[in-house]
């Protein structure tokens, strides 16, 4: 399984190093905060939400807003399953205009979280029913995520990463695409964690490449303690 793993990490960083090369640069690094609240309500049961802002070049200061909620069901230690909605709202500037949008979200995932020592490496499979506000149809978006921390120490993980995004049909093709990142996690306490990413963020229809600087607050409660 780990022989597996490897592999398949190893074909995505090929596939974005071509991505690469056939995209153009932007020269804006974006900013992508986000509150991630854990809600665990028994060993099976979770309902696990974020509220994320994005800032995208030549865009709004805050291109985008996005509320996501999900329950999430524990089938044993390593694999889980999850469905949830999303809504996003975005705002954007085309030929000098300023132009706002909605999107209504439903999605389905599959995990699987594998644990050895200090390492855990965490595969994700999910697939999204995506519908604008301004665009009639449904665009079936399906996301490969392959990630993996390690404890350096008590307080500290290092964290790397890699999620791959692929639309069906044509509608909103452009916005198919390819992250990479890497960056740190620090543990306030077990329930308060506070994570800095530096991601690479590429677009795979529209050619073009924009750095990204993801901060992340993540929250855990438990029903009842």
């Amino acid at each position: 399984m780990p022989i597996i793993k490897l592999i398949i990490s190893a074909f995505l960083f090929f596939v974005v190093a071509n991505v690469k090369a056939q995209t153009s640069p932007v020269n804006h690094l974006g900013w992508w905060p986000a509150y991630y609240l854990k809600y665990t309500i028994n060993k099976k049961w979770a309902l696990n939400s974020d509220v994320q802002l994005r800032n995208f070049a030549e865009q709004p200061v805050i291109g985008l807003l996005a509320l996501r909620t999900g329950l999430h069901y524990n089938i044993n230690k390593q694999w889980s399953a999850a469905a949830g909605l999303a809504w996003f709202h975005y705002e954007f500037v085309k030929e000098q205009k300023r132009f706002d949008t909605e999107e209504f979200r439903l999605w389905e995932e599959l995990r699987n979280d594998w644990r050895l020592d200090k390492w855990q490496i965490i595969n994700r499979f999910r697939t999204e029913q995506r519908h604008w506000t301004d665009q009639d149809g449904i665009a079936f978006r399906f996301r490969y995520y392959l990630a993996a921390d390690y404890r350096v120490a008590d307080k500290w993980k290092g964290i790397a990463g890699n999620e791959l995004m692929f639309q069906s049909g044509k509608l909103r093709k452009t916005w198919d695409q390819y992250r990479l990142w890497l960056g740190g996690e620090y543990a306030i306490n077990v329930k308060n964690q506070v994570q800095l990413i530096f991601m690479n963020w590429w677009q795979f229809g529209a050619k073009t490449y924009q750095p990204v600087i993801r901060i992340n607050y993540i929250q855990s409660i438990n029903a009842g303690l």
